[in-house]
């Protein structure tokens, strides 16, 4: 009995940490989550690209990678993207950055652009991790 009770007070100290956006204010964030979300982007009929006919949101696709880089106590998010229609590739962009859960944001490095239908990278600047005052990290990219 005693050991079980002190299991259920080991478990209850341990630090929660949220999958998402969604937690308390008061409750750490996973400092090794990176929320990734693709920006859709309404493109005319009439826009064609070289040899493409029409742009059609359905047909591009997108490799996006994304992480977090460490260093001691500080951390930066970083995303790179490149998309693609058919094997053509196309200019992309992607963005990093920390949002709080009042929806604040800080480090953010903006959208970056690839350059001649190239890959697309982007840094967040870095922050001292501490649990229950940092962000979520979180990447956007799109077309």
């Amino acid at each position: 009995m005693g050991l079980a009770l002190s299991s259920c007070l080991l478990l209850a100290s341990v630090p929660a940490y949220a999958a998402d956006s969604a937690a308390e204010p008061n409750q750490a964030v996973d400092p090794n989550l990176v929320i990734s979300t693709k920006e859709e982007l309404h493109i005319p009929n009439n826009v064609t690209l070289k040899s493409i006919t029409p742009l059609d949101n359905a047909s591009i696709t997108y490799d996006h990678n994304h992480g977090i880089d460490w260093d001691r106590n500080n951390r930066q998010v970083w995303g790179n993207t490149q998309a693609q229609q058919g094997t053509t590739k196309l200019d992309s962009y992607t963005r990093a950055r920390f949002e709080q859960l009042n929806g604040s944001v800080y480090g953010d490095s903006g959208r970056v652009w690839s350059a001649n239908q190239g890959r697309s990278y982007a840094r967040s600047a870095w922050e001292n991790y501490n649990a229950l005052r940092s962000g979520v990290a979180k990447t956007y990219y799109g077309i």
